[in-house]
């Protein structure tokens, strides 16, 4: 099981404090029974009874960050989980934002693909208010977009292994509606030589819990992750990074940018985990953050954990208002205000609104950003 974080240092053990937890509004052995009955395969089956075990044991956390403490899970629906899977599932487990949201999806998925990509595939999927489980097995090459529309409740949960030589592409794509919650749990095994782009967007006034842990088992392999935030209303995105270096010459980024208006607030939380014989590995850290209003916050918490000398890691943060100077710069040249500052919101988008025109996905982007121009 891959954890967060690896708290042992010689015969020395850090104690971390679990969150207290409530079951008020789980499902019930009644909820289990309908999902078992509405599944045939013998494997998701199988699957589902081992993982319930567990899940009974654990509790949802009360997060004061996010100000959840209780939860309204919808009425589960089957639509089609793991079809055509032949034989036992061996996924990847982790903890993600936390255990009870990753049993969440392994057992009472409404939605979820398990496919092997041996040459290219592309795929596009959307769900809204959905407790979905996909599984990627990459030895060629994919693109996969993956549209995710929260206006109550939602839960997904993605895994991936990327072979030698693989290459894959996620976009990320988060809106969130006024009051409510959603967690998003990724998890990404890379092999040999393996070249991995993800790219994260949330967007809206919701509660957001976001984990995306990649482990770098093989060598020479790169790794680009960039997210992106915009936040208005009573939004509250807490995200947590981790980039866990395990083989040779790997290169590892977490590139951070976003704006928040009203009170609006990201707690940013990016780890570099570089372990002994990581060597001639490269690790990159950056958040960056326009506040566009008084009671807008980012909380940036940069962990930077090396074990290995013959490595190059670095993480940086900053966030502030928008830069007077530069706004005035573009008055200067004839831009009125509010020209200035579209200019600047944009620029820091442009690149992320270029990458999903090939979708035909940038709408998405710049109708979100005419909120924040007014």
């Amino acid at each position: 099981m891959e954890k967060n974080l690896e708290l042992f240092l010689d015969n020395e053990k850090a104690v971390v404090s679990a969150p207290k937890q409530f079951f008020e509004g789980d499902y019930t052995e009644k909820d289990l029974e309908k999902a078992l009955s509405s599944i045939e395969n013998k494997f998701v089956r199988k699957h589902i009874l081992e993982k319930y075990s567990e899940y009974t044991k654990v509790g949802f956390p009360i997060w004061k960050r996010l100000k959840i403490n209780s939860i309204s899970l919808p009425e589960y629906k089957y639509e089609g989980y793991f079809k055509g899977v032949e034989e036992d599932l061996d996924l990847i487990d982790f903890e993600g934002t936390h255990r009870k949201y990753v049993l969440l999806s392994d057992i009472f998925s409404s939605m979820g693909e398990y496919i092997e990509v041996d040459k290219e595939k592309e795929v596009k999927v959307e769900y809204i208010d959905r407790i979905t489980n996909d599984v990627y097995k990459v030895n060629g090459k994919l693109v996969l977009v993956r549209i995710l529309k929260t206006k109550n409740f939602s839960n997904n949960t993605l895994r991936v292994v990327a072979d030698d030589n693989a290459e894959v592409e996620i976009y990320n794509i988060h809106v969130s509606e006024e009051n409510s919650f959603s967690v998003d749990n990724i998890f990404i095994i890379v092999e040999d030589k393996a070249q991995v782009k993800v790219r994260d967007i949330y967007i809206g006034e919701g509660k957001v819990a976001g984990y995306l842990g990649v482990k770098m088992n093989g060598n020479e392999s790169n790794v680009d992750v960039r997210p992106y935030f915009l936040g208005s209303k009573n939004a509250i995105f807490d995200l947590q990074y981790l980039l866990r270096f395990v083989g040779l010459e790997n290169k590892g980024s977490i590139k951070a940018e976003g704006a928040l208006s009203d009170e609006a607030k990201v707690v940013f939380r990016g780890i570099l985990d570089l372990k002994r014989g990581a060597k001639n590995s490269e690790a990159e850290e950056m958040e960056r953050c326009i506040l566009l209003s008084k009671d807008s916050k980012m909380e940036a918490i940069p962990s930077l954990l090396v074990d290995e000398n013959e490595v190059t890691a670095s993480h940086a943060a900053s966030s502030a208002p928008l830069d007077e100077d530069a706004i005035f710069y573009l008055m200067s040249r004839g831009f009125n205000r509010k020209e200035a500052k579209s200019f600047i919101l944009n620029g820091i988008f442009e690149n992320l609104i270029n990458e999903l025109s090939v979708f035909g996905l940038e709408e998405v982007v710049k109708n979100a950003l005419k909120k924040y121009i007014e």
